[in-house]
């Protein structure tokens, strides 16, 4: 990718920290200089990554040891005195130790991966030293040829293959695992009075060792030039890729951190087919630096945006503490009427403010809007996903548009939208936010079918039922009345704007849903600990094409 000049201007405060709006494009991973496979240093990343692959060896280890032993005392029991001699014994349970205290120190956290990592090199060493040890309980013979190869060069080669370390630490690990068979020799040779009949025979396998430790060099090198590779497919820009929080049909959802900020991030990665690149990628370029200028504290805040080198879209988000509406609903079933107005206050200063920029959103729906935790305030409403975000009243918006499709979710489509109308404005999101109020209330759709044409049909002919004859909860008739309304057909029969929608909202006759019981609630059924707050925006979803009718 070739990325657009970079602004001079600096889009930090003079705390580092972000502005609440802020675009600028980072340097992606292809056009920093690759690192050297050589270097000594391993990210954090890469860190976590080999300390996972130890413990999985070391896991694996200590289940094929015993099993081998079981396997061996059954099928040779000649060699039982082998495995009985209590030195042999002894260094055989010190590697078994080492490889259970390894997965017991990864499994409660007590040490970090570098550390790890360090006591993994006595691992793999005790490891070497136990095989070797095996191997020279007995004398070697001349007149018995040595066939195969050592099991600690296999070990040497296996360990490199798995677990990522800088190339010369690989090699220091394999010469020095290497030798233990030597040293192994020379202590049993003591203890048993050996005599060394030949030591060019002798001397085949630990020279084998010797060169396989070459292998498991040449080995890590690449597994470690693989694993740099990965990693650096993992940056974008001045963001590092943790874990996946989320995944939809037109992409993913990742943690993410920021190289110099503590502040986490949430970075969607959004892949499209070959029908949608031409109208996304323009489009996506053109609203993402219209869309960061947005300030309501209840629109997500926009950091970043770009493409990455396999041509996925991505943007670059605030990472938020909650769950969607979508969630909420499935989850916890209909929501009080003091609620469901309190959350579409806040949606509406969110759309207003959109609105005012000239920019609709087209896909208002529940899993693109969260209720979260903001500092100290629960039931903070933010409005996600201006993916579909087109501005209204701008002559070349036409263009950027495929003759014969729209762009939506069915069930949340306003009427002009799925007629493909060219005059769409910011009144097709008071419509979906009539929708969204009505899924809330009922915890159903305005219209349900398995096709999505007949939901597109139906919300352009059909009239609604209310929501207060779709649930037993009660619907204040003047709430009723502001939903209705949102879900005309006719755009001129709606409220015209976001604040007019919030002023009939205010004067809606309900209880107010105040910050205790937003507190209460969340204490009871969202608290800290609980796996429904995931810290991340609701997943990218595939977006139906619905043909003109």
């Amino acid at each position: 990718m070739n990325p657009s000049k970079r602004d001079d201007t600096n889009p930090l405060y003079s705390d580092g920290s972000f502005p609440r709006r802020v675009y600028h494009r980072f340097q992606m991973p292809s056009d920093r200089a690759p690192a050297k496979s050589g270097s000594v240093a391993l990210s954090l990343a890469l860190l976590e990554e080999g300390a996972r692959r130890l413990t999985s060896l070391a896991a694996v280890f200590v289940v094929v040891s015993i099993a081998l032993y079981v396997f061996q005392r059954l099928m040779q029991p000649q060699i039982a005195p082998i495995f009985d001699d209590p030195v042999t014994r002894l260094v055989a349970l010190i590697a078994m130790l080492t490889a259970a205290g390894l997965v017991a120190l990864r499994q409660y956290n007590v040490v970090t991966s570098h550390t790890l990592l360090r006591f993994g090199m006595c691992f793999e060493i005790a490891v070497a030293l136990a095989i070797a040890m095996v191997e020279t309980s007995q004398p070697f013979k001349p007149a018995d040829p040595l066939l195969g190869i050592s099991g600690v060069g296999v070990w040497l080669v296996v360990a490199a293959a798995v677990i990522p370390s800088p190339p010369n630490t690989r090699l220091a690990l394999a010469v020095a695992a290497a030798t233990t068979w030597p040293l192994a020799y020379g202590i049993n040779a003591a203890r048993f009075g050996f005599i060394t009949e030949s030591w060019r025979h002798a001397a085949i396998w630990p020279a084998m060792n010797y060169l396989l430790a070459i292998v498991a060099y040449i080995v890590g090198r690449l597994t470690y030039g693989t694993a740099r590779e990965m990693e650096s497919d993992q940056n974008l820009g001045s963001y590092t890729l943790m874990t996946q929080i989320g995944e939809g049909g037109m992409g993913e959802v990742w943690r993410a951190s920021h190289k110099l900020l503590a502040r986490p991030a949430a970075i969607k990665l959004v892949k499209l087919d070959a029908s949608r690149q031409v109208i996304f990628a323009h489009r996506f370029h053109r609203e993402a630096n219209v869309i960061a200028a947005l300030k309501s504290p209840h629109t997500v805040y926009l950091y970043d945006f770009g493409t990455t080198q396999d041509g996925r879209l991505y943007y670059v988000m605030e990472l938020l503490d909650g769950i969607s509406l979508q969630t909420l609903i499935t989850t916890f079933g209909p929501q009080p009427a003091s609620r469901v107005v309190a959350i579409l206050r806040q949606m509406c200063r969110s759309l207003e403010e959109a609105h005012q920029e000239k920019i609709v959103h087209r896909d208002l729906k529940p899993s693109n809007v969260m209720i979260c935790q903001v500092a100290q305030e629960r039931d903070f409403v933010k409005v996600l996903d201006f993916g579909l975000a087109k501005p209204f009243g701008a002559g070349e918006a036409s263009n950027l548009t495929v003759e014969g499709i729209t762009l939506g979710t069915p069930e949340y489509m306003a009427p002009e939208v799925a007629r493909a109308s060219r005059t769409v404005d910011a009144r097709a999101d008071l419509y979906a936010l009539g929708c969204v109020a009505y899924f809330l209330l009922t915890g159903m759709l305005v219209f349900n079918d398995s096709n999505p044409v007949t939901v597109a049909l139906k919300h352009m002919k059909t009239p609604p039922v209310p929501p207060s004859r779709r649930t037993d909860k009660p619907v204040p008739p003047d709430l009723e009345r502001v939903i209705l309304a949102c879900l005309e057909k006719d755009p001129g029969a709606r409220p015209q704007s976001a604040r007019e929608i919030e002023r009939l909202l205010a004067a809606c006759h309900v209880p107010q849903w105040n910050e205790e019981d937003a507190d209460a609630w969340w204490q009871t059924h969202l608290p800290a600990a609980s796996p429904l707050r995931s810290f991340s925006q609701a997943p990218p979803e595939a977006l139906p094409l619905v043909q003109k009718a």
